[in-house]
């Protein structure tokens, strides 16, 4: 069945335009690898996705800022009035009962505190119960800590119960009972205001900067690929950046609130007005733009570039353009031009027999395209090992894509086997074997323009019914990047098609007539 005079003949006959086109396409994946992975392409997606991610951390900042505000003020408000209305109480009992009032003040400030703090109990617990929190849950803790971090309540033994957490940041921590004598003034909300700003800075920021915490932000982001590198180099686990950003935005949102209750409009209402000056502060970059343009950006900063560029766009596309060249020339060649040119009966008169020219053909069609292949997976394992950029692609992966392209042109180049057997005159093989193959190459390119591999802002859905008449969609790179098994059934039928075609073409060739 195999003829070695005529496999020598063949690679004899097409060796040159082989040795040309294997080494342009090397040569091409050498520059695209080696340019891209060595280029601005990491660059580029690294500052957009840490564009995103740091809008979206100073986001997270300034809004827990504004709500950690909000939520002690209120608290401090309601153990003012707490204060007040159980101090009038106790002074006015303990004036009746003979006291002086030197002594009737000292033990109405001392019942009144008391009683202040046991009812921060209370309305803690409402608080977390309106917004549906477990008391065990980490956004109550949130809630419980920031009403008596900063508040920081005097204890029976004469200490501060979260000193300590004050000290270790190098901060003066707070003394709210030193302020409980303005609560009978005019004027004090104010002071208060900014003693909550102040100590709810420090509240956040010290909360922020401790190692759990920066740990389990790591692990939200560990798909971004953010380390601990880089989320110093962004400033959010430095104590002062942290603390000084919260104030920035509180001195904002209260400059803001203010202007906003002096002028409200009709319909407005405090708590309105508040969600949404804290929803317009504490918008990051992502939130900032349109829809459309802000999913494109994430789709940027989360796409691997690199392995869309070399998987979708070379092996895909440009780099199967010269071994389609190749293989439309090599395969009408192989048979339809040698019948055409009058050779085919010398090789028959020679006693070959058809069989043996079909199955020796396709062989040397199937081995040179094979070779080709191997030389090209060879030279992008090399570029890779050369490379230095952030991507999933590995050296499994990327001998996948190889083979992924080779079980492509093995079904093309049946396809033009088919062909060139089935047909007397080259230019009819060339025509209906090369104009369809083709055909995919320039329907694939079409195809990219609305297939997901391109973010959502320049993509044309509607380009993405070519994908659906194109042989080469069923090489799926995006489901070998992404470690899932698609692609294997999609290989399936490139190899079933195949095997289809050179069967179908050598019993062709076998029953027609031959103009010998």
């Amino acid at each position: 069945m195999f003829s070695k005079s005529l496999f020598k003949q063949s690679c004899k006959a097409n060796g040159i335009m082989w040795i040309i086109i294997t080494a342009a396409v090397c040569f091409m994946l050498c520059c695209v690898m080696l340019i891209s992975g060595n280029g601005n392409l990491g660059e580029t997606k690294a500052v957009v996705e840490d564009a995103i991610i740091k809008g979206e951390l100073d986001s997270q900042i300034q809004g827990r800022a504004m709500n950690y505000y909000e939520l002690a003020n209120g608290a401090l408000e309601r153990f003012d009035e707490k204060f007040k209305e159980k101090y009038v109480a106790v002074y006015a009992q303990a004036l009746q009962s003979g006291k002086s009032e030197a002594e009737a003040k000292q033990l109405a400030s001392v019942s009144a505190y008391s009683a202040a703090a046991e009812d921060m109990q209370v309305y803690y617990a409402s608080v977390i119960a309106a917004k549906g929190y477990a008391e065990d849950s980490q956004e109550a803790q949130e809630i419980k800590g920031v009403m008596f971090y900063i508040l920081n309540p005097l204890q029976a033994d004469g200490t501060y119960m979260f000193d300590s957490f004050y000290k270790e940041l190098g901060e003066e921590a707070p003394r709210y009972d030193a302020l409980l004598p303005t609560v009978f003034e005019e004027g004090h909300k104010e002071e208060r205001e900014k003693y909550v700003m102040a100590n709810g800075s420090v509240f956040l920021a010290g909360n922020m900067v401790k190692e759990e915490n920066i740990q389990a932000v790591l692990d939200i982001l560990s798909d971004y690929g953010i380390t601990m590198e880089k989320y110093e180099e962004f400033g959010f686990s430095d104590y002062g950046n942290v603390k000084q950003k919260s104030l920035e935005v509180l001195v904002n949102y209260r400059a803001n609130l203010a202007y906003r209750l002096e002028n409200i409009k009709d319909g407005e209402t405090t708590e309105s007005i508040k969600a949404e000056i804290i929803g317009n502060l504490s918008g990051g970059l992502l939130s900032a733009l349109p829809k459309d343009m802000s999913d494109a950006l994430q789709e940027i900063g989360q796409a691997d570039l690199y392995g869309a560029l070399i998987g979708s766009v070379f092996f895909k596309m440009a780099g199967l353009l010269l071994p389609i060249i190749y293989m439309i020339m090599a395969s009408n060649a192989l048979i339809a031009g040698q019948v055409d040119s009058g050779s085919m009966a010398y090789i028959l008169s020679s006693g070959t027999k058809r069989k043996e020219v079909t199955f020796t053909q396709a062989a040397y069609l199937i081995s040179s395209i094979l070779v080709m292949f191997i030389l090209t997976t060879v030279t992008s394992m090399i570029c890779f090992a050369a490379v230095d950029v952030a991507t999933e692609l590995t050296y499994g992966k990327l001998a996948l894509i190889n083979l992924g392209a080779f079980f492509v042109m093995f079904a093309m180049s049946g396809i033009c086997f088919l062909a060139s057997c089935c047909f007397n005159r080259s230019k009819h093989s060339m025509a209906l074997g090369g104009g369809l193959n083709m055909f995919f190459l320039v329907a694939t390119m079409l195809g990219l323009f609305g297939s997901p591999v391109l973010p959502s802002i320049i993509r044309m859905e509607a380009l993405n019914a070519f994908n659906y008449v194109s042989i080469i969609s069923l090489f799926d790179v995006v489901s070998i990047l992404e470690g899932t098994t698609a692609f294997i059934w999609k290989w399936a039928i490139l190899i079933v098609v195949g095997i289809v075609c050179y069967i179908a073409g050598s019993l062709r060739f076998k029953k027609k007539d031959l103009p010998l």
